[in-house]
């Protein structure tokens, strides 16, 4: 599906606001981005311990859009959001928010469930079904065509470590690993170039795209601010000042709501766990064997640094090879675009 037909929305509460203002006024962008019915969703998981920030609550009662309702949107959504210019930037690290996982226990993980979902052409797998061996993608961000999943990487919308500092510090291990894997809002994690994956890092809208990634679509400047407002929403997750006035000048190059003929979907609950097993053990048995394969578990884009990713790498490579393609020159250096890198 063409990666522009996604939207989720925050809840019926909130995210009403964008879906009642903009209702009518118009789905697209300052650009020409193509667009699909978006698939339908289901009920988000409940989750764990709730963050210490909340996004506080309005209730605005769906209307008919009139000229005055988009002049108004998207301040009334933008409001909702809550601003913390102290986040919370110690104690992060990948590993706490766990690896891919599977949860439907059909062999395959979330990397290659999204890879499936946002083909634009069908896509094939590998023998034995658990891998997304080939198809057609138009990625996000640039809208390049790609034909080979291995140059992909998929991507966290509101990346991992900016999810900590606004909010997810506080959270249990297995909130973190639900936000990591979280597919019930198909924007939340989108299937991008490796090359704006790694420009993007854990940036904001304060500080990407802009002059930092030249190659980014301006068509999918109105689509990424509301994608991100509706994500930190959902999750309730902070902001800054700066990234909210960054967020404030791309909506205001929006035509009205772009996600506004596709229905809210409910915000993430914090309460009950949800169990994704163990985390994953990088490290060699005691008794010399080689570790289990992991399989196409991570991308690049996943490790802070080289040094992480070149030490995942040769836990693994000795008995499996390159087994999440990090290496694509083969030169025994992974990621070396990486900060860090050789």
């Amino acid at each position: 599906m063409p990666y522009f037909a996604w939207r989720t929305g925050a809840i019926a509460l909130l995210v009403m606001v964008g879906s009642a203002c903009g209702a009518g006024v118009g789905s697209g962008s300052t650009g020409d981005a193509p667009t699909t019915d978006a698939p339908s969703t289901t009920s988000a998981p409940t989750g764990t311990t709730a963050p210490s920030t909340t996004v506080p609550m309005t209730e605005v009662a769906p209307t008919t859009s009139t000229p005055t309702e988009a002049a108004t949107w998207p301040n009334s959504v933008l409001a909702l959001l809550a601003v913390d210019d102290d986040p919370h930037a110690e104690g992060y690290s990948r590993d706490d928010w766990g690896g891919w996982s599977d949860d439907d226990g059909d062999c395959l993980n979330t990397r290659h469930e999204v890879l499936m979902a946002e083909a634009t052409a069908s896509p094939f797998l590998r023998d034995d079904g658990c891998l997304v061996a080939g198809g057609r993608w138009l990625t996000a961000f640039t809208g390049t065509i790609v034909e080979d999943p291995r140059s992909l990487d998929v991507d966290h919308f509101v990346p991992l470590a900016n999810a900590h500092r606004s909010g997810g510090w506080d959270w249990t291990r297995d909130t973190k690993q639900r936000y990591a894997n979280d597919l019930t809002d198909p924007r939340h994690l989108i299937a991008v170039t490796a090359s704006a994956n790694r420009s993007k890092g854990d940036r904001g809208p304060d500080e990407w795209p802009g002059d930092r990634y030249p190659d980014f679509d301006p068509s999918y400047r109105c689509r990424y601010a509301d994608t991100w407002v509706d994500i930190k929403l959902r999750w309730s997750l902070t902001v800054t000042s700066p990234e909210l006035a960054a967020l404030a000048d791309m909506l205001a190059t929006c035509d009205g709501d772009p996600w506004a003929d596709v229905a809210p979907t409910a915000i993430i609950s914090l309460g009950e766990p949800i169990d994704l097993g163990e985390p994953m053990d990088l490290g060699k048995p005691e008794n010399g064997d080689d570790p289990p394969n992991p399989g196409d578990v991570r991308n690049c884009g996943d490790f802070d640094d080289y040094a992480t990713a070149k030490a995942w790498f040769d836990t693994y490579a000795d008995a499996y090879g390159d087994v999440a393609r990090l290496d694509g020159d083969g030169d025994g250096e992974p990621c070396e675009s990486l900060p860090g890198g050789p």
